[in-house]
């Protein structure tokens, strides 16, 4: 089972959200809630309710890659035969060690945000941001957990 989210967003989102949006979301069965609870800033509050057991059971597998040295936005494509859309795929980012990926990562004064996971057939996309003037050493480590057999 595969559970729907309940959204709840302050009277000021929800007038902004186009009514093409509030449309999909109702034939999708989401429940969209004006909240007065829910403070009037830009984002809102969801909530996911499993109704039955839902574990993440399947087979596992990791990897740390070295992206060799950036800075900015990057979107990073990894191709990998182990990932589908079918797949959970769960990402930690920092500062590589030198001599490679088994040296290890360390927090060093430049900050490392990843913004989205995208899992596709085949591979899986990151967004990441360097926060730094300069290219520097990026690792990746990738934690796959195969969920074919769940959900529709």
């Amino acid at each position: 089972m595969v559970a729907k989210p309940d959204i709840h967003l302050s009277k000021g989102l929800f007038d902004k959200l186009p009514e093409i949006a509030k449309n999909a979301l109702e034939a999708a069965g989401v429940p969209l809630t004006v909240d007065a609870s829910v403070p009037e800033k830009e984002f809102s509050v969801v909530t996911a309710t499993v109704g039955e057991s839902q574990n993440l059971a399947g087979i596992i597998t990791s990897l740390r890659w070295d992206w060799g040295n950036l800075h900015g936005d990057q979107i990073l494509r990894l191709n990998w035969g182990a990932v589908n859309t079918k797949t959970a795929v769960f990402v930690a980012i920092a500062e590589g060690v030198p001599g490679g990926p088994t040296a290890g990562k360390f927090i060093g004064s430049a900050k490392y945000t990843l913004f989205n996971v995208a899992p596709r057939a085949g591979g899986v996309d990151i967004w990441v941001n360097i926060n730094w003037g300069s290219d520097i050493r990026i690792y990746v480590d990738y934690l796959v957990v195969s969920l074919d057999g769940f959900g529709p």
